[in-house]
């Protein structure tokens, strides 16, 4: 039976929402778990699309922010370095560096869950209402856990999405050299 864990070494609340963030971790190393170097930086058949590559990085990107937002610490020049900018100089997901391998992203995005649960040890139930800024706005610590989760989830959907036109495109492709 599927649920989430509330662990005896968190706050009540703080693991419900760590739980939510590492179930959705462990689904999505699932999702690409058998992909291959040409399916994950595969960008859709008109090449228009953010590869799951991007995508990845996309996810360890925005919650390592959020990581050291709760942490109401500037990001380190190191982090910044090893995760990179949100965005390119054209506003899009950028390109991860050297093309890496699904395991080094995953590892990437397991080392990004593994902050948050190590500051979820720290977090009370009542750390969860303080206000934390992000780029022009506010919200509060449990709202940026919650996102973290939510986050995650919808951009499983547009991996699920490239998978299915990347066996589309690999039957057309199959059927054209038959032919």
């Amino acid at each position: 039976m599927k649920d989430l864990c509330i662990r005896n070494d968190m706050a009540p609340t703080v693991s419900l929402l760590y739980s939510a963030v590492e179930e959705n971790s462990l689904r999505l190393a699932s999702i690409v778990s058998h992909m291959t170097q040409g399916e994950l930086y595969y960008k859709g058949s008109c090449q228009t699309k953010n590869s799951t590559a991007q995508l990845l990085r996309h996810i360890a990107n925005v919650d390592i922010r959020w990581i050291w937002c709760v942490k109401e610490n500037r990001i380190p020049d190191h982090i910044e370095r090893t995760y990179g900018p949100m965005t390119d100089e054209n506003g899009q997901l950028p390109e991860p560096k050297n093309q890496p391998g699904l395991d080094e992203l995953l590892r990437g995005h397991q080392h990004v869950v593994n902050e948050l649960k190590s500051v979820c040890f720290t977090l009370t139930d009542d750390d969860l209402h303080r206000p934390l800024t992000y780029a022009d706005d506010t919200a509060t610590v449990r709202w940026g856990i919650w996102h973290m989760a939510d986050h995650n989830r919808y951009h499983q959907a547009h991996i699920e999405a490239l998978k299915k036109e990347w066996k589309q495109d690999r039957m057309i492709w199959a059927l054209k050299r038959s032919l």
